[in-house]
């Protein structure tokens, strides 16, 4: 029509993405065996697939979040609950999921323990799982990629964050905010207490997509904070295998009197019983300082698929930078090395520890 203008492309685009809008909360209830209640889905979205039971909210009577949490707990495990009962965890906003609808989902933990089993309901059937049960089931994608992982490390506390879903089915995550649960008061001693406290590493660590090598690599400096702790060499180590942590271990030389006890070596213990096996091909270390010749040797017999390492060691590192042993030419197994994920807080780490050994020492 003449005279009218044109909306610009990027609103017509828009315009045909458009999709309706859903609000949602969810329910993580727990037994007094601190087991996860959660709902084998019997009607789509996610047919087929475990999640925490809940529903959407009913807008148009204006119902409130916390409102929908206690109707859905008495409606779908019979529990009557009150605002009072409930800890918003998380809220969580994703964009064109599944190219059906944006949903924004309100997560919420029941504070009351759950003692027994509800039984099945129109939307499926219930059961309660421990923690580590988690990785073997099956679960949404957004849940397992990020939304989990969330909800274990922010558990009594609070985080908002976004899903950007693709029709390729990736997914951009953005950590709008995040606040860590309150912690008891510390009983280590008053030097450790003094190093990278979990806000300050938190600071230090970009928001990433938890599948990445920067949070493994975080994961792994968790360990190594806890080997500072002990008076050992802050190194840790996890071992991924399908987007799952496995294995998790620090230094223990001197708590273990064991020469051997590096943080690789005993998480490879760990990762062979967790598997069943002792070829781990399909797995990934993360460690925090790149390995010694004794732990290069020991990855490469298990058949470590990749290695991961933050700070190098030019005297003693044994995946490239004294020596390389985890691709060396005879041996009949070469990792995948990829070396200075985290570099600055993993090096700030080791050189904070050692000054604080020097002064002890009165060097």
């Amino acid at each position: 029509m003449p005279g009218r203008a044109r909306p610009p492309a990027l609103a017509l685009d828009l315009f045909r993405m458009a999709l309706p809008f859903k609000i949602s909360t969810l329910l993580y209830g727990f037994s007094a065996r601190d087991e996860v209640l959660l709902l084998e889905r019997a009607q789509e979205p996610n047919l087929g697939q475990w999640s925490p039971c809940g529903g959407k909210l009913k807008t148009q009577a204006g119902e409130s979040p916390y409102a929908c949490a206690c109707r859905e707990a008495h409606e779908e495990i019979g529990v009557a609950l009150t605002p009072a009962d409930l800890h918003l965890t998380g809220i969580i906003s994703e964009h064109g999921y599944q190219g059906q609808a944006h949903w924004l989902m309100f997560l919420f933990e029941v504070k009351r323990r759950l003692v027994e089993l509800p039984p099945p309901i129109r939307e499926g059937r219930f059961a309660f799982f421990p923690r580590a049960a988690l990785g073997d089931l099956s679960l949404p994608q957004t849940d397992r990629e990020m939304i989990w992982p969330l909800f274990w490390r922010h558990r009594g506390g609070f985080f908002a964050a976004h899903c950007h879903t693709h029709a390729d089915g990736r997914n951009d995550w953005t950590v709008e905010e995040s606040t860590a649960a309150p912690r008891p008061p510390a009983r280590e001693p008053a030097a450790s207490q003094t190093h990278l406290p979990d806000q300050k590493l938190d600071a230090l660590v970009p928001v990433v997509d938890l599948h990445s090598d920067d949070h493994f690599m975080t994961e792994a400096l968790r360990q190594a904070r806890r080997a500072f702790a002990a008076g050992e060499v802050p190194v840790g180590a996890v071992i991924v295998r399908e987007g799952r942590v496995i294995a998790r271990a620090f230094n223990q030389v001197e708590l273990l009197k064991d020469a051997t006890a590096h943080a690789e070596m005993l998480a490879l213990t760990q990762a062979q019983a967790a598997v069943g096996d002792w070829r781990l091909n399909d797995c990934t270390l993360y460690v925090t300082k790149e390995p010694c010749p004794m732990c290069a040797g020991a990855i490469v017999h298990a058949r470590i698929g990749r290695v991961v390492f933050g700070a190098s060691d030019p005297k003693a590192g044994a995946a490239g930078s004294a020596l390389n042993l985890l691709q060396f030419p005879t041996l009949n197994h070469r990792c995948a090395i990829t070396g200075g994920v985290q570099l600055e807080v993993c090096r700030r780490m080791l050189r904070d520890f050692f000054a604080e050994q020097r002064n002890k020492n009165g060097d």
